[in-house]
């Protein structure tokens, strides 16, 4: 019989010991961050109200955590770089629960000059292997570029929703891309929206990437804008789908472009399939090798050739009186393979213009 009683003191104290080590794997004051990561494997954030000017800095050292985003995050306002949020480890799984949102403030940072003006600090940045996936993450008001994602993968994202649409009143908020991407080998973000103004996906070094089932709001469409070094190895993109996906309200539906002031580099094996488009104002597809310093120049140069770009099943509507269904202007023998099918635009005020014609497409 004592063994037993004993048996039931050594249980009772168990489920004692394991309700506070879930109770001391809680985060809920920005002082408990630094002891938590170490100790936990299993962390929930909760409600937690992050100082401004700091980072919530969640770098594990351990294989196999989880993080659990409850209730509101909240980022304090001040003017600096950022990022607000920064996650680092392998084989990560980092949930939002029912109703979580993470909340970048970034009203109190518009100005209608994006990356200049006020000092605006990054959202979100990933660094994430082995494996690791996001999922359910909903992010709010980023001040400026929403989450950033670099040596990371294998790494799979999915179920977010990223919603800077308040920046739309009176033009205000810019520079807000929902995912930029770079120095990432595999990839898949899905069943994902995102509401801002500017690239919804902007791919600028990486290979075997999978978006799909993306809804794009209010920006510069799916991206891959590849230039950003003098080094070829992070200058270069290979086999990038995009399937599956809608872009509404947007500049541009696909857009594509080189950096004529940057090293070598190549983009190969691209594909956008079955994609609609609606409400597309500037272009619906736009293809350029003569981006300098942040804007077109009209003179295309062939230090990133494009090899291998199809489009099947790629549609939409465009509005405006600027709008024009495809702008094409590559180097000469720098755009080679491109194979459209079924790529059909309605609405559009002004006539494709294009240096290449692509296999498939009258333009």
């Amino acid at each position: 019989m004592w063994f037993i009683r004993l048996i039931g003191v050594l249980s009772a104290a168990s489920i004692a010991v394991t309700a506070a080590g879930d109770q001391s794997c809680t985060i809920t004051n920005f002082e408990q961050v630094s002891s938590v990561i170490a100790d936990c494997t299993d962390i929930r954030v909760s409600d937690l109200q992050v100082p401004a000017g700091e980072t919530l800095d969640l770098e594990f050292k351990k294989t196999g955590v989880t993080i659990t985003f409850e209730g509101k995050t909240t980022f304090g306002y001040k003017e600096w770089a950022g990022p607000l949020l920064r996650i680092k480890g392998k084989a990560l799984t980092v949930v939002g629960a029912e109703g979580s949102v993470l909340d970048g403030q970034g009203q109190l940072y518009w100005d209608g000059k994006g990356g200049k003006g006020k000092k605006k600090p990054k959202f979100f940045k990933i660094k994430a292997t082995e494996g690791s996936h996001f999922k359910n993450i909903n992010l709010l008001n980023c001040p400026v570029q929403c989450t950033s994602i670099d040596h990371s993968g294998p790494l799979t994202l999915s179920g977010w929703t990223i919603d800077v649409s308040a920046g739309d009143k009176d033009n205000l908020g810019h520079n807000t891309d929902g995912f930029d991407i770079n120095t990432t080998d595999g990839l898949v973000i899905e069943n994902t929206v995102v509401k801002n103004q500017d690239d919804c996906i902007a791919v600028n070094q990486g290979t075997n990437f999978l978006f799909s089932n993306m809804e794009c709001s209010g920006g510069h469409g799916m991206s891959l804008s590849v230039g950003t070094s003098h080094e070829i190895s992070k200058n270069t993109v290979r086999n990038i789908t995009f399937a599956d996906s809608v872009v509404a309200k947007s500049r541009n539906g696909i857009h594509i472009k080189t950096h004529t002031n940057s090293g070598q580099g190549i983009i190969a094996d691209v594909t956008y399939r079955n994609i609609t488009m609606t409400d597309i104002w500037r272009y619906a597809v736009n293809v350029e090798q003569d981006y300098k310093e942040g804007s077109p120049t009209g003179h295309p140069v062939g230090n990133i050739p494009i090899e291998g770009l199809t489009l099947d099943n790629v549609r939409g509507t465009l509005t405006g009186g600027e709008s024009v269904p495809v702008y094409i202007i590559c180097a000469e023998g720098a755009c080679t393979d491109f194979n459209w099918s079924s790529v059909t635009f309605d609405g559009a005020a002004n006539p494709s213009n294009c240096s290449l014609i692509p296999h498939g497409f009258p333009c």
